[in-house]
């Protein structure tokens, strides 16, 4: 039987590239009414994390249940919606044309949805335009769009704020709220730790591949005895030690010739 009080269920994923593994035994879950940010270094594995549960990667071991649905069964499908961090719609075509292929491709597809986003998201006067013409934080509202027209139960985004003005930024969050709010689940892939902090109900944070702290914010911070969520994330993922090394080889970096007398004695 189905359960799906439990949006996003991860167990044990792993992926393992040419006998390399990119993400080992990784688990976590994300339930109705939560936002979950998955943090992590460049080359962690948030990517495969992501790409492994929209069904973009094959992973080597390991089960994901989106909405109780293994995530390859096509129902799992219509229980997620997906932003990626890349801004991939073809620039010749209009606004108008990719909701209109998505509306095919979508059987949930909901178009009076769909029409009260695009106005609500300041691109109803944009739908003719071709896409080439967007800027930046134009696309990224559209990606907003053909992800939650279908009414999905799962929200996944990576890096969905990168770019933004902070307009576009607040609107972004203001409907990722509201979407919450209506029992919806979200899980974001992001760099911005003080977004993350102020946004997310848990955090995943994997380093190497494998998970090395996840819990609400202010318990991990607690119990790691830091004050931000940036200093518990140089902690736990070793970065504290790469960044003195960092420091120690620029303290011999010359930008400037020093003067010869203190700065305070040239401004006299």
């Amino acid at each position: 039987m189905v359960d799906g009080s439990r949006t996003l269920t991860v167990l044990g994923l792993t992926k393992v590239y040419h006998g390399t593994a990119a993400v080992s035994d990784v688990s976590f879950e994300v339930g109705r009414g939560d936002i979950v940010g998955l943090l992590g270094p460049n080359g962690s594995g948030k990517s495969t994390t992501l790409h492994s549960i929209v069904g973009i990667v094959r992973p080597s071991a390991g089960d994901i249940l989106i909405g109780g649905y293994g995530h390859t069964e096509p129902l799992a499908k219509d229980e997620f919606g997906f932003v990626p961090d890349d801004l991939p719609f073809p620039g010749s075509l209009t606004a108008r044309e990719v909701t209109a292929l998505y509306r095919r491709l979508r059987p949930r597809y909901d178009s009076a949805l769909a029409d009260m986003l695009l106005t609500v998201l300041g691109l109803g006067a944009h739908l003719t335009k071709p896409i080439g013409a967007f800027s930046h934080g134009m696309k990224r509202k559209l990606q907003l769009v053909t992800a939650l027209a279908h009414r999905p139960r799962l929200l996944i985004m990576d890096e969905p704020m990168r770019g933004l003005d902070p307009e576009a930024a607040v609107l972004l969050r203001t409907v990722v709220d509201m979407f919450v709010r209506q029992g919806g689940a979200v899980l974001l892939a992001t760099h911005d730790l003080a977004a993350a902090e102020h946004l997310c109900h848990r955090v995943v944070v994997i380093s190497g591949g494998t998970v090395v702290a996840a819990g609400a914010p202010a318990q991990l911070l607690s119990a790691h005895g830091v004050t931000g969520l940036e200093e518990l994330f140089i902690r736990v993922t070793g970065l504290d030690q790469r960044i003195a090394g960092h420091r120690s080889a620029l303290s011999e970096v010359r930008f400037h010739e020093l003067p010869d007398q203190p700065v305070d004695a040239l401004t006299e």
